[in-house]
């Protein structure tokens, strides 16, 4: 699902900015990955969104300018932690309580909101999302536990607590 959703991803980027760079060499998953498809491309797919978003807006600006993006993930015990790059035009405006990115759509009920979406996936893995700018660059950090989603081991729990001892994805014969 994952490589479906990046190579989807490089071309609609291509199509942005045709010598943007796109390296995601460095984003590597364990073969013990636990957490669901979905919730990866919920990450990835905003942020990569976010990203190509970025990158058409500094092309706007300046047609002559190097675009970016890149990503990136390490394993620490069982703590992933990924880190998408890019580059952008250097202005960010932020919204009041929530710190994160406002988007400058005309339409901020259906747009602006990734990275909130983001930062609820993380959570759901009792994980964190932070960004940092370093110049004209947008570094987005997402760190997720490698175990169930918080509400498949609810579902779970609740349903050893009923008696039955079969996971919630288990199906009977």
């Amino acid at each position: 699902m994952i490589d479906t959703l990046l190579n989807m991803k490089y071309h609609e980027a291509l199509r942005i900015a045709p010598d943007l760079q796109f390296d995601v060499k460095k984003l590597l998953l364990p073969s013990d990955l636990v957490i669901r498809s979905y919730d990866l491309g919920v990450i990835l797919g905003n942020a990569l969104d976010n990203a190509m978003e970025a990158c058409r807006k500094l092309k706007e600006k300046e047609p002559e300018a190097k675009t970016f993006i890149r990503l990136s993930s390490v394993r620490k015990d069982n703590l992933l932690i990924f880190k998408i790059e890019n580059s952008f035009d250097g202005t960010l405006k932020r919204k009041g309580q929530s710190g994160l990115p406002e988007t400058d759509k005309a339409d901020k009920k259906v747009h602006g909101i990734g990275l909130a979406n983001i930062k609820n996936t993380a959570g759901n893995y009792q994980g964190t999302m932070d960004y940092k700018i370093d110049g004209r660059v947008f570094i987005l950090s997402v760190m997720i536990k490698n175990e169930k989603h918080r509400e498949m081991t609810k579902d779970y729990e609740r349903l050893k607590n009923d008696g039955s001892t079969k996971p919630p994805l288990e199906i009977s014969k």
